[in-house]
């Protein structure tokens, strides 16, 4: 069945120079998306995630903590830029990029950094609870989709979150590096936090450095890189 345009193609047309400009954004983003990404959640969990007990069964946790995550990035983007930025904050962004032919709903990123001058281009961040390291299918499952050209289809850059309800950062980065096929990197300027880097080729899409992290929802739990 064949797609129709949607509205952002038929205003932000791609050629090859205007995809080669939506890679540089990426990349010059990368560092500042993830930073905003790693201190919303720092203010995330020291003012809301010390007052909940995740050992109780909890409905919604997933779309709870990354809509609350998305406010508290908004906060920090709000403050640092008045507003004023080539990158807008997004939660359930969708990816029309990738979507099936209509009535078929398009793939949303639960988090996403937009380009302000043309978009079709996010910087997109999938998120997923964990209840203990080694439970990561689901995780593995969005890996693929960023491997596979249907999350940041048009960058060659993104990022997971792992929010760990138990255990520690390094038994999930253990679990993860077998299940990956790719080395995990330790980059100089997130070091100091739970944070890894791989890198993909892909086949119909820009070569992939993808960000993960770990991070963890209890105080109880002292976070270890």
């Amino acid at each position: 069945m064949t797609r129709r345009p949607t509205f952002s193609e038929m205003r932000w047309p791609m050629d090859a120079e205007s995809a080669a400009q939506a890679e540089r954004w990426a990349e010059a983003v990368s560092a500042q998306v993830i930073d905003w990404t790693w201190r919303g959640f720092d203010q995330l969990r020291e003012q809301h995630l010390n007052q909940v007990d995740f050992s109780q069964p909890l409905e919604q946790v997933e779309r709870d903590l990354t809509s609350k995550h998305f406010i508290c990035i908004t906060q920090l983007w709000a403050m640092e830029t008045g507003g004023f930025s080539s990158i807008s904050p997004h939660h359930e962004y969708p990816e029309n990029e990738t979507r099936p032919p209509a009535p078929g709903k398009p793939p949303a990123y639960d988090l996403a950094f937009v380009w302000v001058e043309n978009q079709r281009v996010a910087w997109p961040i999938e998120a997923k609870v964990l209840q203990t390291p080694k439970a990561i299918a689901a995780y593995i499952g969005d890996v693929e989709k960023f491997v596979g050209g249907t999350a940041a289809p048009l960058t060659g850059h993104g990022g997971l979150i792992a929010y760990l309800l138990t255990g520690d950062p390094t038994e999930f980065f253990d679990e993860l590096q077998a299940g990956v096929h790719a080395k995990l990197e330790i980059i100089p300027a997130f070091q100091a936090r739970a944070h890894r880097l791989s890198h993909h080729q892909r086949n119909q899409a820009p070569a992939l450095c993808l960000h993960h992290m770990s991070m963890v929802c209890t105080l109880s739990t002292r976070p270890k890189n």
